[in-house]
């Protein structure tokens, strides 16, 4: 009796242990073949706002891939080893409880018209989850990354000092020059291409410039800069010039912004094709399809290249002429043909700007014309630029980014690297958002087959007829109420293989006496390298 007992006890015990082995078998089946485990409840802090990964059952377009889960894994402790901490970082200034959504991005690289807006029927905020900042990471579930399959254009070579052909040039004050750095070393670090810096207050006995200290700290940066004091100490006289300004120590920066064509020729090498004329706020994106627009131009012949204004009023001021925010480029034989005249050439102009005195040296010393080049822009625009950014543009160069209005222009471009031409390329999704690339998403409550995307918001101050010869055909500039704007503040790491790289946009809660508590709302794009 007591031996059949003890039998039926071990039969019990074997069942019991083959069926959590059964168990154990499926469970790890399942995570092999990316099927989700949903997490029962979220904790305190981290709660599921909208069914996170929940699907509608709607097939992606053609152009576009789904993603399986198992590709967008996340841990607790990866999560909270840098994700967390790097929403916690104290430059992106948000609010202690927010709305985050995130989507692990899966580029689909090919022959893809970034021209024409791409459609995704599900929409791009979604499996948003309540996050309270000051909490315990440790004990917060990760949050949803909910997969997305986005075609993209090829990416661009990385550079390998493949654009030693292109040399540019600016003139600015010693603390202009400094503060650049990090741009310029965007879309100048180990490409080749030569930077020519004229700093104009180098002689300033107060100040003392350490201008040998600063190039090095470019080279730092992989930048190949010649950092160097102006060669004239005084303005030289102008045609109808007062005398004040004759007699204008040191020499006044538009003098030098023309006359450094000759310290450019000077640093110029055999491999030189290019020279190009920059303020110090002008950015490009990537030198790669800046290249590309140059080389469709003969460099063995003398040529100029550049961008007109984009205020019809300035036009008529200033004249026919390339506008040097945007980036004047002068083929080196060109350069050679005006070198002997520069200084004559100031003496003989009656206008005070570089630009100015380079068109009427053109003008007067040579037969060569402007030829105006697409996607160079000077972006005269002031306030709110967004009208401009998300309009889909191709953009070689921008300007006036710090001053006239402000955008994170390295963060911006910083996803050229990960799929070329895809900067600002624009996707709507579901029925109401749009995602200009780089820049914003942006949510129209009325639908966003209402407003004519073919036409740039007119955002910025006196967007009307002096502009729309560049930027036209305008709409209407919508209210607050009409669209829900999160723009770019961040991006987040590496360009290795097998890493990640994160966007991360921000709507901003209000701030005032009536909120107590704002809550800002996050996306975070997170793209698979």
């Amino acid at each position: 009796m007591m031996l059949a007992h003890q039998c039926s006890a071990r039969a019990y015990l074997v069942v019991l242990v083959a069926l959590l082995f059964s168990i154990l078998l499926l469970t790890a089946n399942r995570l092999h073949n990316g099927s989700p485990i949903r997490l029962p409840h979220f904790a305190d802090g981290l709660r599921d706002q909208t069914g996170a990964g929940q699907q509608n059952g709607q097939r992606p377009p053609e152009t576009e891939r789904p993603i399986t889960q198992g590709e967008t894994g996340s841990t607790a402790d990866g999560f909270c080893a840098h994700d967390w901490e790097f929403l916690r970082n104290e430059n992106l200034r948000l609010s202690e409880n927010i709305v985050y959504t995130r989507r692990c991005v899966k580029p689909i690289h090919g022959d893809v018209n970034r021209d024409v807006i791409g459609n995704v029927k599900d929409p791009l905020i979604s499996g948003s989850v309540n996050i309270n900042l000051g909490a315990d990471c440790s004990q917060l579930a990760p949050p949803p990354c909910e997969p997305l399959g986005l075609g993209v254009p090829l990416g661009y070579p990385e550079p390998q000092g493949q654009y030693s052909h292109l040399l540019f040039g600016i003139a600015s004050s010693y603390e202009r020059v400094k503060e650049s750095l990090p741009v310029f070393a965007h879309w100048l670090a180990g490409t080749g291409a030569q930077l020519v810096a004229i700093v104009s207050d180098a002689d300033d006995t107060y100040l003392k410039p350490d201008l040998n200290a600063l190039q090095t700290e470019y080279h730092n940066h992989g930048v190949n800069a010649t950092i160097l004091a102006p060669k004239f100490k005084e303005s030289l006289p102008r045609k109808n010039t007062r005398e004040d300004e004759v007699l204008r120590r040191p020499m006044a920066v538009e003098q030098i912004h023309f006359l450094l064509i000759r310290d450019m020729l000077e640093a110029s090498t055999p491999q030189t094709q290019w020279l190009g004329v920059l303020d110090d706020d002008t950015f490009f994106p990537s030198l790669h399809p800046l290249s590309l627009a140059l080389h469709q131009h003969d460099h063995t012949q003398p040529a100029w290249l550049g961008a007109l204004a984009d205020n019809w009023v300035s036009m008529k001021i200033w004249g026919f002429m390339a506008y040097g925010g945007a980036g004047t480029f002068l083929s080196v034989p060109l350069a050679k043909q005006l070198n002997p005249h520069l200084e004559d050439c100031v003496r003989e102009t009656v206008v005070p700007s570089g630009d100015g005195m380079l068109r009427d040296c053109m003008y007067s010393r040579t037969t060569t014309k402007l030829t105006v080049i697409d996607g160079l822009y000077q972006n005269d625009i002031r306030g709110d630029a967004s009208g401009f950014f998300e309009s889909g543009r191709r953009v070689l160069s921008l300007h006036h980014w710090k001053s006239w209005y402000r955008a994170p222009v390295s963060a911006m471009a910083s996803i050229a690297r990960v799929c070329g031409d895809c900067f600002l390329q624009r996707w709507r999704f579901g029925t109401d958002t749009l995602l200009a690339n780089g820049y914003s998403i942006t949510v129209y409550p009325e639908g966003v087959k209402k407003i004519d995307l073919t036409r740039m918001e007119a955002t910025f101050d006196e967007a009307d007829s002096r502009f729309d010869f560049i930027y036209g055909p305008f709409r209407p500039r919508l209210g607050e109420d009409q669209k829900k704007s999160y723009r770019l503040e961040a991006v987040d790491g590496g360009f290795g293989r097998g890493e990640k790289f994160k966007q991360v946009y921000v709507h901003r809660a209000k701030r005032n006496k009536e909120v107590t508590q704002p809550v800002d709302e996050v996306v975070e794009l997170v793209w698979d390298l």
